[in-house]
């Protein structure tokens, strides 16, 4: 008997190859940009998250002094300064920080109030000091060890000049519940510019009854003050008044 022979096909031909491939080219168009989106939002979320626990811990500080946030030494007649003397056994000693800090009243959170190190990091990123070398222990530290590594954010400036103490700044407890307090890295570069940590999109604000707003503006303090830079338009400055949020170190 006559078998007639089979021929199996195997494999894909070029065309169909290259029309799998375009399919895949077109959904992960569409993908990409929505796991894009995903991520940002997460971020975002997880820099609120971060906000929160610092407003919390900024709180329970001022209950536990008088009302005053923290802040270390201070001399209305010195320039501001960041990053000094991150191993000095005591805060408020002269051997400690500098006078007119800016990263050192964070640190107090820390030392403190036991914050975590990584809750003032970069939220897209995991590079940070998990402990704050050398020593393991904060209660032993004032300072960060390199807050351009470790700090995100930025704080209002605790440490004002004659006029703007005179003109009614405090940083208390019971300023207006509109005063921006903390907030994503100010950028450094002048009005109405957004903070780096999102791409300029916007800035995660923690404002002063204890709230986190996503801002994609930075005159969304009192009365549309810019809380990144002080009412004159400078930047690395004091307050001009009560109202005048300026929130240091700058990126």
């Amino acid at each position: 008997m006559y078998c007639k022979s089979s021929h199996r096909r195997f494999g894909f031909s070029l065309i169909e190859i290259l029309v799998v491939i375009g399919i895949i080219s077109i959904l992960l168009g569409f993908l990409l940009p929505a796991l894009e989106r995903a991520r940002e939002q997460a971020n975002t979320l997880r820099c609120a998250a971060n906000l929160n626990q610092i407003g919390v811990a900024l709180l329970i500080y001022s209950n536990e002094n008088h009302g005053q946030y923290p802040r270390t030494i201070y001399d209305s007649s010195a320039p501001l300064c960041a990053g000094t003397n991150p191993a000095a056994a005591d805060p408020f000693l002269p051997c400690g920080p500098q006078a007119n800090d800016e990263t050192a009243p964070f640190f107090l959170l820390i030392r403190v109030e036991h914050l975590p190190v990584k809750v003032f990091a970069d939220p897209y990123t995991d590079e940070f000091e998990s402990v704050p070398d050398p020593a393991s222990d904060p209660s032993s530290r004032s300072n960060f060890t390199d807050y351009t590594k470790n700090l995100a954010y930025s704080y209002a400036n605790p440490y004002p000049s004659k006029s703007a103490t005179d003109a009614g700044y405090k940083l208390m407890n019971k300023i207006n519940s509109a005063f921006a307090i903390a907030a994503d890295l100010n950028p450094g570069t002048g009005v109405g510019k957004n903070s780096r940590n999102h791409e300029g999109r916007g800035q995660n604000v923690l404002f002063a009854d204890d709230h986190v707003d996503w801002e994609t503006k930075t005159n969304c303090g009192i009365n549309g003050d810019d809380i990144y830079t002080n009412k004159s338009g400078a930047v690395q400055a004091s307050p001009i008044d009560a109202n005048d949020s300026v929130l240091l170190p700058v990126d």
